[in-house]
């Protein structure tokens, strides 16, 4: 398996769709509910991209910090959250695949499932859109029959 730190954009689409589907975790420590918001966001990218470079590093330890495979310049240090453009609504299966991506990417590490970015990126769902998926995928599936 190869690994790659995922880019700002990546993060960025992630956390701005927990951001318009209200979505919140529980930080098991402190047994605390934590909103996603504007306010938190970057701390949360962070979060991600420190977990996605420790796996990279993980997988690849000889190579330096600098050169890791992935995008070059784009590390949790400089990580600042932006909105997604309007221009173009995200949907709710392209942020599960972007999930299903990030995760991909993350999980090098013995200690992963255990991280709060494998609980954040997997679980930035809300039933409404569970449902949109479902209803994205039935009308795939007709356009196809």
């Amino acid at each position: 398996m190869s690994a790659y730190i995922v880019d700002h954009d990546h993060i960025d689409a992630l956390l701005d769709y927990a951001i318009q589907q209200q979505v919140r975790y529980v930080v098991r420590e402190t047994n605390s509910i934590v909103d996603v918001t504007t306010e938190n966001a970057t701390e949360i990218g962070r979060i991600l991209l420190t977990e996605n470079e420790r796996s990279v590093r993980a997988r690849y330890p000889a190579c330096d910090v600098k050169e890791l495979p992935g995008t070059i310049g784009e590390d949790a240090a400089n990580y600042k959250f932006k909105r997604w453009p309007l221009r173009s609504p995200l949907q709710a299966l392209t942020i599960l695949k972007a999930c299903d991506g990030f995760d991909y990417q993350a999980c090098e590490t013995d200690d992963y499932e255990q991280s709060l970015a494998a609980k954040l990126g997997r679980e930035p769902t809300t039933e409404e859109a569970t449902e949109e998926v479902k209803r994205s995928l039935r009308e795939a599936n007709e356009r196809r029959n």
